[in-house]
């Protein structure tokens, strides 16, 4: 009898929703579901043509590179750091590609955090060297790859809020529908605008 009441607790256990097994599946793919977006093809394209493009320009243009790194850090170092500078490129090129190729956007974000940390550097050294030319191309440079950044980040949102269940936020929760942040949601949301208005302009050209 105690055989038989046991079996009969585990069954009822097993049986409870959300204690079995296929409840395990279903948060494992919540968290390790994909976010990408087709759009993010064009981010990580973008992402690796110039770094390719940098990298050639180095090549091509090793002296005049290596004088421009004199004018920040002078002539000693400036050789090293170039050609460590340019093996973190390599680095950032390699991780864009393996982002395209197995549809990763997470694998997008370094390489795009990098070049937003380099041009960000590079700013500041031409405050303290006084290169304001070389000040405003930088932070033209910033300002794109900081776009880019928010661009890829809001389409993973947008493909995160379309594969979650249709269930509002429960109440007191710091993310909102879709288990959003707050910052995706913002994002999210410029997207759509922005959208908007380019499927607007046509309307009002005719």
């Amino acid at each position: 009898m105690n055989r038989h009441m046991g079996a009969t607790m585990t069954v009822g256990a097993g049986a409870q929703p959300g204690s079995g097994p296929s409840a395990a599946p279903a948060a494992g793919a919540s968290r390790g579901g994909r976010t990408w977006h087709r759009f993010h093809y064009a981010v990580g394209v973008f992402v690796i043509a110039y770094g390719v493009a940098s990298l050639a320009s180095a090549a091509a243009l090793w002296g005049d590179r290596t004088d421009e790194v004199e004018g920040y850090f002078g002539s000693g170092p400036a050789t090293g750091i170039l050609v460590l500078a340019k093996a973190v490129q390599v680095l950032l090129v390699v991780t864009a590609a393996a982002g395209v190729v197995l549809r990763r956007d997470l694998l997008l974000v370094p390489p795009v955090a990098g070049w937003m940390a380099g041009f960000a550097m590079f700013s500041v050294l031409d405050v303290f060297t006084g290169r304001w030319g070389g000040l405003v191309e930088h932070l033209a440079y910033l300002a794109a790859f900081v776009v880019l950044l928010f661009l890829s980040y809001g389409l993973s949102a947008k493909v995160q809020l379309a594969g979650a269940p249709k269930e509002p936020a429960p109440e007191g929760s710091p993310r909102g529908p879709g288990g959003l942040t707050r910052t995706q949601e913002f994002a999210l949301q410029a997207i759509n605008r922005a959208a908007a208005l380019a499927s607007q302009r046509p309307e009002k050209r005719g």
